[in-house]
C-alpha cells in the first residue's frame, strides 16, 4: 500500500513539474491565473536595403534608432572628410571600392564584432585590414545599457 501511495505522488509530481503552464494564486481575487512560459527566441533578422539595421531583442525601453543613426553619421564622417582616421588609413592602405559591413556596437561605442558581407576588391588581405581597423574603431558620444547590443548594416565606399 505504501509503494501504491508512492509511486502515485512520484506520477503527480512528474505531471506538475513536467506542465508548460506556471500556476500562481492571486491574494486579491482568490482565482486562478494561468501564465505561459515564454520560450526565448532569436529575433535578429535583417531588414530590406543593404543599409538597413539589425534588431535585437531589448529587455527595457533603450531605443536602437537613435543610437544607430548617431554610429551611421560618424561613420560617414570617417569615410568622407581629409584627415579622418579610416579615410587616412585607407588611402595608406590603397584599399579602394564598395564594402557593406555588420557592425556590432556595445557599452559606450565599442565594436564589438564586425562582419564583412561584400567587399570592393578581391584582396583579402586588405579586406582584412580594414576589418581590423573597424574593430579598434571608437564611436563617441553612444550610451548603450549594459547586456544590450546594437546591430546595423552600412556600406562603405573609398
Amino acid at each position: 500500500m505504501k509503494d501504491l501511495i508512492r509511486y502515485s505522488l512520484l506520477i503527480i509530481a512528474f505531471y506538475f513539474t513536467s506542465e508548460q503552464h506556471l500556476h500562481a494564486q492571486e491574494k486579491t481575487g482568490g482565482e486562478r491565473v494561468t501564465i505561459k512560459e515564454e520560450k526565448p527566441t532569436n529575433s535578429s533578422s535583417y531588414r530590406g536595403g543593404s543599409s538597413g539595421p539589425l534588431k535585437e531583442t531589448t529587455s527595457s525601453s533603450f531605443n536602437n534608432e537613435e543610437v544607430i543613426k548617431e554610429i551611421k553619421a560618424q561613420l560617414a564622417t570617417m569615410a568622407t572628410k581629409p584627415l579622418m582616421e579610416l579615410i587616412e588609413f585607407c588611402k595608406k592602405n590603397t584599399i579602394q571600392g564598395e564594402f557593406v559591413i555588420d557592425l556590432t556596437i556595445e557599452g559606450k561605442g565599442k565594436v564589438l564584432t564586425v562582419f564583412m558581407v561584400s567587399g570592393g576588391e578581391d584582396n583579402i588581405p586588405k579586406k582584412n585590414l580594414l576589418k581590423n581597423k573597424l574593430v579598434e574603431l571608437q564611436f563617441e558620444n553612444i550610451k548603450i545599457p549594459k547586456k544590450e547590443r546594437v546591430k546595423l548594416r552600412y556600406t562603405l565606399n573609398f
